[in-house]
């Protein structure tokens, strides 16, 4: 008799699941408009995930929007019958969940503004992988974008190394547990083992110490999948011409990795931008690109490509930034320091540059509309209405399309549904609500996964319903803080009681965490 694990091992071993802000259909919109494409807006469409697991990444998209209508796709029974259960207790009615084989899906399932396929296509039979490419094909809508990730090459030999090793280990064992047991210890054994020296051992203990930080879910369904397999993009693309489809662009847009060497800069230079797929091929080798995350669309549609300088004009911007709590000795008179999210630096010295990063670092995590940054920009750096003006303006695209090259600047053709105002009765989503209820990562209004710290953070963003005003969460935090302790719940740090002036705290930093419903 087969086990069900053996038919399924999604069922045996669930998948971590969650948001992808990758996969965001408001995201993929921005991209397509980017390009010259005219993108379904997320306020009304027709979404498809397939491979969605217990419906992490699309349940907070649906509550988002409302208007719009949702199917989720996926093999697992038990995955589709959490997802099912997630989106009736929330009341979705514009989302539905099936349990069905990619293999068995045809056109009647209509057509779709934004199909998105993360974490199968390397992971699957190579039967299944061209029954995607070929849906998307057939399922596409003329102006559709369809989002397929898979591991890449040529940066997955370096993985594979000591994926072999860990496979052997469990060429003959099959209950999940002891194989992620087996494969941890045997490929800590064999690094440890071999010679550090040699371009072998050094890979072997580099991987080991990132599979260190991997969930053991994680490792058994991605590296413990002997038939899972890499790609290089021109593989991709191949079988995507075949089914009238083309390369939009990466979702990890722009896709300018800023920590190219000067020659690998100007090797890429020398290929035209209308030979995309060539720059992509050339990028992945020069930088070792272990993981792609590919936009498709229909081969008909003209796409325009590169960066031009008015680029930024018809979206609204953000970036988290703030000024460098130490500015260094500055290179060049009037240059200052600036520190983006995980840790990028940058010295800027044209004024209204920083008073546009002033600007954002302030309203972040919210957006703001190119003419009104422009325009608070440059009252900022005292640049007044006249002949100089559009001179300046110019200086200002020119350097915020550079920083937006560096990947430092998020663009939406629609601002995130959130607000950094504390309203009198502030209001977290409900999909957020329900998440810190249970778990210490919530879906932020950017459908990031954020961290909150401790069960009292959890319980103040659980409370966060729009029925409460200061006091009266005041109130409710206290009362918590009186049962946890009556329960003999230990808590490190845990207060005696909660004052007005930490309600205000929190709020401030539920805001700062992209938490509260505009």
């Amino acid at each position: 008799m087969t086990s069900a694990s053996a038919i399924n091992p999604y069922d045996a071993v669930a998948y971590p699941g969650h948001s992808f802000a990758q996969t965001h259909p408001a995201r993929l919109a921005t991209i397509a408009h980017f390009h010259g494409m005219s993108p379904a807006l997320p306020s009304a469409m027709r979404v498809l995930e397939l491979g969605c697991g217990r419906g992490g990444n699309l349940v907070p998209m649906a509550a988002q929007f409302p208007q719009s209508d949702f199917l989720g796709i996926d093999l697992s029974a038990d995955s589709i019958r959490q997802a099912s259960e997630t989106a009736a207790a929330f009341g979705l009615r514009n989302l539905a969940f099936r349990q069905q084989d990619i293999l068995t899906l045809e056109a009647d399932l209509g057509r779709f503004d934004y199909i998105i396929v993360h974490g199968v296509y390397s992971w699957v039979p190579e039967a299944v992988r061209e029954r995607i490419i070929a849906l998307f094909g057939m399922l596409l809508a003329p102006q559709g974008v369809a989002y397929v990730s898979y591991n890449a090459l040529p940066g997955c030999r370096l993985r594979d190394l000591a994926r072999d090793v860990m496979l052997h280990a469990v060429r003959d064992i099959d209950d999940p547990q002891e194989r992620v047991r087996v494969a941890r210890a045997t490929l800590k054994a064999v690094a440890e083992a071999s010679d550090p020296e040699s371009f072998h051992g050094v890979v072997l203990r580099e991987r080991c110490k990132q599979i260190d930080e991997l969930p053991d879910n994680v490792l058994y369904h991605d590296d413990l999948n002997p038939g899972a397999r890499a790609f290089a993009l021109h593989e991709v693309l191949a079988v995507a011409e075949r089914h009238g489809l083309q390369f939009l662009a990466e979702a990890s847009f722009p896709n300018v990795h800023g920590g190219a060497k000067e020659a690998a800069r100007q090797m890429l230079a020398q290929i035209p931008v209308e030979q995309v797929a060539r720059r992509e091929q050339t990028l992945d080798m020069l930088i070792g690109r272990a993981f792609r995350e590919t936009l498709l669309c229909r081969e008909a549609v003209p796409l325009r490509r590169g960066i031009r300088p008015d680029a930024l004009r018809p979206y609204y911007l953000s970036a988290d930034v703030r000024p460098a709590l130490r500015q260094p000795e500055p290179e060049r008179p009037g240059a200052e320091r600036f520190e983006f999210h995980e840790g990028v630096g940058l010295s800027v010295d044209l004024p209204q540059c920083k008073a546009a990063l002033a600007v954002l670092g302030e309203i972040w995590p919210a957006s703001v509309s190119w003419p009104e940054l422009v325009e608070r920009s440059c009252r900022g750096a005292g640049i007044a209405a006249g002949p100089a003006w559009a001179r300046e303006v110019a200086r200002l695209e020119e350097a915020l399309i550079a920083i937006f090259k560096a990947g430092l600047l998020d663009i939406r053709l629609e601002p995130p549904p959130l607000t950094t105002e504390v309203s009198e009765r502030p209001a977290a989503s409900a999909v957020a609500r329900w998440q810190a209820s249970t778990s210490f990562e919530v879906t932020d209004q950017r459908h990031r996964m954020v961290q909150l710290d401790s069960i009292v953070v959890r319980k103040f963003v659980s409370l966060l319903d729009g029925s409460r005003d200061q006091a009266m969460l005041l109130d409710a935090m206290n009362a918590f803080l009186a049962e946890t302790r009556a329960a003999g719940i230990a808590e490190p740090n845990l207060p005696e009681r909660a004052t007005a002036a930490e309600v205000a705290m929190h709020l401030k930093d539920v805001a700062r965490l992209a938490l509260l419903r505009a």
